[in-house]
């Protein structure tokens, strides 16, 4: 790559020919278009796109999610969606290739300083309804009242995701009632705490796997 310094005809973009002209943080530059190998891709390579085809196909409908999941401070201002693809790749995805599957229980939707949701149990309390308790236990440094819990549901079936809101740490249980047409599908879901001002967060809790009746 070469930094470029305009000339009469000032800098360009887009490609011409072999060459590539672009510019980033108002630095010119140009650069030769890689060239393609004809070298088949190794297993090892194979594996690696692999895992990231499923980690972005997974968490790119629930991106506003995790840039609320991941605003707590002790981020450093990475984007939240980075944050989950990289642990979903480092802890989540699991197997051999080709056989590489996702384990719901390690993937993370959040993480931060709040407490998380005491002695959190999850039923499905009659037909295609979800409860989940807590005990609303608070206190004045990471467990306040009026934190408010977020419920964010996954359709293995449907590969479609379902967030749900509206209770805080008080209230103790939330009741979440799905459609008709979930009967027989499998759920998987998580479940965190955000505070007031919506800057700090509870790490997300898994609340378990379901067949809906």
């Amino acid at each position: 790559m070469a930094r470029f310094l305009k000339g009469i005809t000032g800098a360009y973009t887009g490609k011409v020919g072999n060459v590539v002209g672009s510019s980033w943080r108002g630095i010119d530059y140009i650069r030769s278009l890689p060239k393609k190998s004809s070298k088949p891709a190794s297993e090892d390579q194979m594996a690696q796109r692999t895992r990231f085809a499923m980690a972005t196909n997974f968490l790119k409908s629930i991106k506003d999610i995790l840039k609320i999941g991941f605003s707590d401070s002790k981020q450093r201002g990475k984007m939240g969606y980075n944050v989950a693809f990289q642990h979903l790749i480092t802890n989540a995805i699991t197997g051999t290739y080709p056989a590489l599957s996702i384990d719901y229980s390690s993937v993370q939707i959040a993480s931060g300083s709040l407490a998380a949701l005491m002695g959190l149990q999850t039923e499905e309390s009659a037909p295609q309804v979800l409860t989940l308790s807590w005990q609303p236990d608070v206190n004045r440094f990471n467990a306040f009242a009026d934190d408010q819990v977020i419920v964010l549901l996954y359709n293995v079936d449907e590969n479609f995701f379902s967030a749900y809101e509206g209770v805080s740490r008080v209230d103790s249980s939330l009741d979440i009632s799905l459609p008709v047409s979930y009967t027989g599908k499998t759920m998987v879901g998580w479940t965190f705490a955000i505070h007031r001002d919506g800057k700090v967060t509870s790490t997300s809790q898994f609340i378990g796997e379901f067949v809906i009746s």
